[in-house]
């Protein structure tokens, strides 16, 4: 009896789920530009059941997640150079700890088929999430959802760091104010931003 009680409570899961979904792409206009079958090498390619152990409909039917960001994860949206893109990615800051996860994730899967002025984009706010939140950006080394794009990170982060007058001296200085709170968050890892430090030096004598 458990055994078909668990089944029952799984196909209730996917029915619900699925109806959150039609809901969403049936009330939901996709601008031109983000229409996927005309932008298929900008349409996310990525899925998971969850994140950080919850599952993804939780994530789908959150009201505080972005319409857009939901659809670009459903391979409904494909990812531009403009404020619907912008919007959902930037939200990788957010402070909101049930969202997090999502953004994150979807944030990861835009860097990974970016190109152009996105790219940019994605450049500014890899450094913004470097400053703002150290040890989470040192931690995607050792995530498997992360591990993979961990570098390309630093070297969007580093393109940032790169067009200031100075460089060089603004990555030192850059760098210098998060020792303090990764000495005090995740001490551990104080070794690993010693190395993205190099890393964004390297990148910019490389490109000078």
């Amino acid at each position: 009896m458990q055994t078909g009680s668990n089944l029952f409570n799984i196909m209730k899961g996917l029915l619900i789920l699925f109806f959150s979904l039609f809901s969403l792409v049936a009330v939901c206009q996709v601008p031109e530009p983000n229409n996927p079958e005309e932008n298929p090498h900008q349409v996310n390619q990525w899925m998971v059941d969850s994140l950080n152990h919850r599952p993804i409909d939780f994530y789908l039917n959150h009201p505080d997640i972005d319409k857009y960001a939901k659809l670009f994860f459903m391979g409904k949206f494909a990812a531009s150079d403009d404020n619907f893109t912008f919007a959902f990615l930037d939200s990788v800051l957010t402070t909101n700890e049930e969202t997090s996860a999502f953004y994150l994730f979807v944030f990861n899967c835009v860097l990974k088929i970016t190109d152009g002025a996105l790219s940019e984009y994605i450049g500014q706010d890899c450094r913004a999430y470097l400053e703002t939140y150290p040890c989470d950006f040192i931690a995607l080394k050792h995530n498997e959802l992360y591990a993979e794009n961990y570098y390309k990170w630093i070297n969007y982060a580093a393109y940032e760091y790169y067009f200031e007058e100075d460089p060089v001296a603004s990555t030192n200085k850059s760098i210098a104010a998060l020792k303090q709170i990764v000495a005090q968050k995740c001490a551990d890892q104080s070794f690993e931003l010693e190395e993205i430090r190099k890393s964004v030096i390297q990148f910019i004598a490389e490109n000078d």
